[in-house]
């Protein structure tokens, strides 16, 4: 026997949890030499006769650049598709979860729109990151036919 909750999940089969969004393999390679060039800058201050302006300033620059490499690696902007709800996140370690009981529709890319976004049910919107039209769609069927249960 089904049980039915008012604001439950859809039916998520035929989409995947994880869409991540990752740049071209080309643009990558670029950025991690900027970021390579930019950290032995930062280094070789520190090895010069560095006063403290120059310390500070190379530790920040390397902090920066650790943080750039990780939001772009270890946690690049990405959409999560669980039970629960939507993760939702945009270069920081850990996920923000719009609950499914909170989601509206969605608001499926073209036209006006470059990206497809979850519509929650205060009228704002957030977006579906790396989320491909199609599966955007699919996803927009499924809370659809939850919304007419």
């Amino acid at each position: 026997m089904e049980e039915r909750r008012e604001g439950g999940a859809p039916d998520l089969s035929g989409l995947r949890s994880y869409y991540p969004l990752r740049a071209a393999r080309g643009l990558r390679t670029v950025l991690l030499g900027l970021i390579g060039l930019q950290v032995a800058l930062a280094v070789s201050r520190l090895f010069g006769d560095p006063d403290t302006f120059d310390v500070v300033f190379a530790i920040v620059m390397l902090g920066g650049f650790a943080y750039l490499l990780c939001a772009c690696f270890a946690w690049p902007p990405s959409t999560l598709l669980t039970t629960e709800g939507v993760g939702l996140r945009d270069g920081l370690p850990r996920y923000r979860t719009v609950p499914w009981s909170r989601v509206r529709t969605v608001r499926v890319e073209g036209g006006w729109y470059d990206t497809s976004a979850l519509v929650l049910e205060d009228g704002r919107s957030r977006r579906l990151i790396g989320v491909p039209a199609g599966d955007a769609r699919r996803l927009a069927e499924a809370l659809d036919a939850r919304a007419q249960r």
